[in-house]
């Protein structure tokens, strides 16, 4: 069981999506139309030399058809060719289409999009032509209730209210006392800041954040060498010194298993909290003592 709060449940639904291929994410998207068509959405598969008619399920009420395809790291020309297809051929063998709906994994290129918009809506203009990629596959799911996700996606999510866990935060000076931080964990939390920052203030948070999370996708790489190490730190303790300057101090913890990866068994591991504060002109001076 995932928990997740409302705000992971798109990310959580988007990485799903991600991992689906073939007749998986078919799968997937017939549970999608059954949910969004109660009463009306039919499954189709292929069968016999007729295949599936260019249909992948479609709803006899509504006429609405569905093509359902894992387009994840496909070329354009191919991807072009068989929105096409599926749309030209379902045309063919179906009477009264009022919506035809292209249902994808990823994120529609804009090359594709433009193929679509200038070319295959002026030439049917009787027919709604809809792409759904991930993003709009994802928002349409996390409009249903979490039971429904749960189906569509093959992953039980729990709402209820993790226990609460006290993560102390410890003043980070250098780049050395962050490091087992940045090299131990394996993801993050959205970092806390002070409500008031001034733009610069923002901007230089901003960087030294982004920075840090760098530093820790490549801290595996780099492990085995000493002297690149001892150059990430030096360059953090610069930032944190730039944060000083703005009476600004970063503090870092961890929290241990934290689930990652989704799926019925999410794996568990460490992710690391950042935490930008203020402090006075006198902590700032001692701090450098």
């Amino acid at each position: 069981m995932v928990t997740v709060d409302h705000n992971s449940m798109r990310k959580l639904v988007e990485g799903q999506l991600l991992r689906l291929e073939g007749k998986a994410f078919q799968d997937c998207m017939d549970r999608l139309g059954l949910a969004l068509y109660p009463g009306d959405y039919q499954p189709v598969r292929a069968a016999g030399p007729k295949g599936d008619t260019k249909n992948d399920g479609y709803c006899p009420k509504a006429r609405v058809f569905f093509a359902a395809h894992a387009t994840r790291g496909e070329r354009i020309d191919k991807t072009k060719l068989k929105i096409s297809g599926d749309l030209e051929g379902c045309l063919q063998q179906h009477r009264d289409v009022r919506v035809w709906r292209f249902l994808t994994n990823d994120t529609v290129q804009g090359e594709v999009d433009q193929f679509i918009d200038n070319e295959l809506r002026p030439r049917y203009r009787d027919v709604t032509i809809e792409v759904w990629g991930l993003k709009t596959l994802a928002d349409e799911i996390c409009k249903l209730g979490r039971h429904q996700v749960e189906k569509i996606i093959d992953v039980l999510i729990s709402e209820d209210e993790p226990e609460f866990e006290v993560v102390p935060l410890n003043h980070m000076k250098t780049g050395r006392d962050l490091w087992p931080i940045l090299s131990g964990c394996v993801g993050w939390f959205e970092h806390a800041e002070p409500d008031d920052c001034t733009d610069e203030e923002q901007d230089l948070i901003d960087s030294t954040i982004q920075s840090l999370r760098d530093w820790s996708d490549i801290s595996s790489d780099i492990e085995d060498s000493r002297s690149s190490v001892r150059d990430a730190q030096r360059s953090i303790t610069a930032m944190l010194e730039e944060l000083a300057e703005m009476r600004l101090a970063l503090f870092a913890g961890m929290k241990d298993n934290h689930p990652f990866g989704g799926g019925p068994s999410p794996l568990l591991g460490r992710f690391a909290i950042f935490k930008v504060a203020r402090f006075a002109k006198e902590q700032r001076e001692s701090s450098r003592d």
